[in-house]
């Protein structure tokens, strides 16, 4: 987990079981990506500027066509 990613973004959270990783806001609101390698996830955790990282990881995500879904709170 990585935590307090941003003001926003309260923490990062991946799952290697399910190759998946949960964006959890400040609001509450949760987002889901299914298939995110762990080394994708790793550079965030050891980037200088984690919010930076995680936007090209989610931006690249859209543009594969690959929408987060978006959980029930």
């Amino acid at each position: 987990m990585i935590p307090s990613v941003s003001r926003q973004i309260a923490f990062v959270q991946y799952d290697d079981q399910s190759s998946s990783m949960t964006v959890q806001y400040h609001t509450g609101f949760k987002a889901s990506y299914t298939n995110v390698k762990q080394d994708e996830y790793q550079l965030i955790f050891t980037s200088i500027n984690r919010y930076d990282s995680l936007m090209r990881l989610t931006e690249a995500w859209y543009m594969e066509g690959q929408h987060a879904q978006h959980p029930a709170k």
